[in-house]
């Protein structure tokens, strides 16, 4: 990409932000338009939708100087053209160039995108001038033909790195017609930050003292008005932070294809709820979570096609990615008919690289878990899939950096399944609000399983473990909040006390505090750069009474039990 090339847009930011906008959306759509052209390369209408978007993009480009963009463009167009009027058949060496060609004119856009923001940018001239000659080879000979099949350029596609960091586009519908408007993601997160300082007003105004004891019927009045308008306002601004996770799924359809190429084992993807709506920055951060889990699907689980066969299985593997919505979360399931999970492989090799100790007793969910550890990897050799134990552990710091949540599933030659849970949206979350001592905090309800006051002969003290709660036929480690943060003039006695037990698969843990307040939405607030790795704690958030509260992170509470000592009799 040549500097002179960016002399339009520089000139004109607006334009810039709309062009880049538009052109992410036809490649992201290019990519499954592509793979099912791939299995019907004869579609006239599928020609046709993976013609226009080159097409279109390739004006756009023209009109505004972008001569290498327009000339990549303008070939693969010439190839299609071709094809939609029956001169050239699109084979295996056309796709792969057409993919190719969607990678590198995305790699191009946020090449552009870094120039016009002042950082380095790359050079593409390389691979654009291998991807031309290969085009033009192809355009000028019959399909199959091996002097016209050439190999894509290597390189490493930007846009699977770097997220989109233009605008948005945004629907607004109206009868049975639709407008969209382009918004800037800054100007939107801002927006949803004022109207949860509106509500935090709100919720303040409305518990005060010196309102709470007006009768004035007006008021009440006026102040119910507030109320719903607020509320009604705050759910639209995070509904418009909400987008479907479609585009990330038509990714990862490539990916399977891609991977079932490198691995030579037959793959089927199966996709589905892609119209689920996540907040716009989880469905941007779950991409590189998926990737790396399902590599290790294909790598560890899939098997190969005589193996399958020998097992009774169908001789292609079977991928599933889909996504739903459960209470106030999404769910993203990811899982294949392969071996499953070996738990005993798993084991040993934690034993040999010292994760666990060879005596102790795990659960098979415990044993699960231990994928997840940095480092770990049951893999004999390395592969250009994976291998190389980073896989799992980042899916799993991914996953908790977005305040979700991972279980896994699996069954002995029958396949594994991995439940992804996330927050619907990052601006809010439904918590209870708790009590120790003269502090409150907040617990996010998803990591709660349930609360009880435990009787007497429910609560023990173990030699060498400490406290632990029954709860029904489950012995549960027991901890006091007020233990792990230094908190003064708390309820010492259990069964006086609220017992929490919290769930972070496959670990669960007793939690004591003084009293349960109630359940509420909270506006989180972050803690700033100097308070953000403390342990144990995800946020902050103002209350209804102008009382700032931490919010608890339940794996972070976890981890200061293994270091807490029991302080207090029975």
């Amino acid at each position: 990409m040549a500097d002179p090339d960016l002399a339009a847009l520089q000139a004109d930011p607006e334009l810039a932000t709309i062009f880049l906008s538009e052109t992410f959306d036809h490649l992201s759509s290019l990519e499954a338009n592509v793979l099912t052209l791939e299995a019907s390369p004869d579609d006239r209408k599928t020609l046709n939708d993976v013609f226009r978007p080159f097409h279109t993009i390739k004006a756009g480009a023209g009109a505004l100087g972008l001569a290498s963009v327009e000339e990549l463009a303008h070939r693969v167009e010439s190839l299609l053209d071709r094809a939609r009027f029956g001169e050239h058949r699109i084979g295996a060496a056309e796709i792969e160039l057409i993919l190719a060609s969607v990678d590198l004119l995305s790699s191009m856009m946020h090449d552009i995108e870094n120039r016009l923001a002042g950082r380095a940018g790359a050079d593409f001239h390389d691979c654009d001038a291998i991807l031309i000659a290969a085009l033009d080879r192809l355009s000028e000979s019959a399909p199959g033909d091996p002097e016209s099949a050439a190999a894509p350029p290597a390189y490493e596609p930007l846009d699977a790195q770097e997220p989109l960091q233009g605008g948005r586009r945004i629907g607004l519908e109206g009868g049975s017609s639709q407008a969209t408007v382009k918004v800037d993601t800054r100007k939107l997160d801002s927006l949803v930050d004022l109207v949860g300082e509106l509500a935090i007003v709100q919720s303040m105004i409305h518990e005060d003292p010196h309102v709470l004891g007006k009768t004035d019927e007006r008021l009440n009045r006026n102040l119910a008005q507030l109320h719903r308008i607020t509320s009604e306002l705050q759910r639209g601004s995070i509904a418009m932070r909400l987008v479907p996770i479609r585009q990330t799924f038509q990714r990862m359809s490539r990916l399977v294809r891609d991977l079932g190429q490198k691995s030579g084992k037959a793959l089927d993807l199966v996709v589905s709820g892609e119209d689920t709506e996540l907040d716009r920055k989880v469905v941007e951060e779950i991409s590189d979570p998926l990737m790396h889990m399902l590599r290790n699907s294909v790598d560890h689980g899939i098997e190969d096609s005589e193996t399958r066969r020998r097992a009774g299985k169908p001789p292609q593997g079977r991928l599933s990615l889909s996504a739903y919505h459960e209470g106030g979360n999404v769910v993203i399931v990811v899982s294949d008919d392969g071996s499953g999970l070996n738990a005993e492989k798993i084991h040993r090799k934690a034993v040999a690289q010292k994760l666990v100790d060879p005596d102790a007793v795990l659960s098979e969910s415990e044993i699960h878990a231990l994928i997840f550890r940095p480092g770990f990897s049951t893999a004999n050799e390395l592969t250009e899939i994976s291998g190389r134990g980073i896989g799992m552990d980042v899916v799993r710091r991914n996953v908790e950096t977005l305040r979700g949540r991972i279980e896994i599933r699996s069954t002995p030659d029958v396949g594994a399944t991995f439940l992804i849970k996330l927050p619907l949206t990052l601006a809010t979350i439904e918590g209870l609000l708790l009590s120790v001592g003269a502090q409150r905090f907040v617990l996010p309800t998803f990591a709660v399983r349930e609360s009880l006051r435990p009787a007497r002969d429910r609560t023990h003290f173990i030699p060498g473990q400490g406290w632990v709660v029954q709860v029904r036929e489950e012995l549960l480690p027991l901890v006091r909040l007020a233990d792990l943060f230094r908190i003064p003039s708390a309820v010492s006695n259990p069964d006086e006390a609220v017992v929490i037990v919290l769930e972070d698969h496959p670990r669960h843990m007793a939690l004591m505090v003084d009293q349960l307040i109630g359940k509420q939405e909270i506006v989180i607030k972050s803690l700033g750069e100097a308070l953000v790795n403390i342990t144990g704690v995800a946020g902050g958030a103002i209350l209804a009474d102008g009382r700032i509260s931490l919010i608890l992170d339940a794996r972070g509470l976890m981890r200061l039990k293994q270091r807490e000592a029991p302080s207090y009799a029975a």
